[in-house]
């Protein structure tokens, strides 16, 4: 009985693991289409790099915060700007 109870325990917690994981990602009503611009650079580059995609705002404003860096030593970075 106690190893049925853990394993149900712990197929919860991974459930809502995933479904907590996958927010940011689910489509929210009225969330509109921003523009994303993505500028990077590494250091094996002489010049730095730039693209840009669509994508829900929620999605751009996650990959944002989780993306956005500069290493002051090496001048790499990347830089993501969320627009209309």
């Amino acid at each position: 009985m106690q190893a049925k109870l853990s394993t149900a325990r712990a197929m919860f917690v991974v459930a809502l693991l995933l479904f907590i994981l996958a927010l940011p990602f689910l489509p929210i009503p009225g969330d509109g289409v921003a523009r994303m611009r993505v500028h990077f650079r590494t250091g094996q580059m002489a010049d730095p790099r730039a693209f840009t995609t669509e994508t829900s705002r929620s999605v751009c404003t996650v990959m944002a915060a989780a993306l956005t860096y500069e290493d002051p030593q090496t001048g790499e970075y990347t830089h993501v700007a969320c627009g209309e």
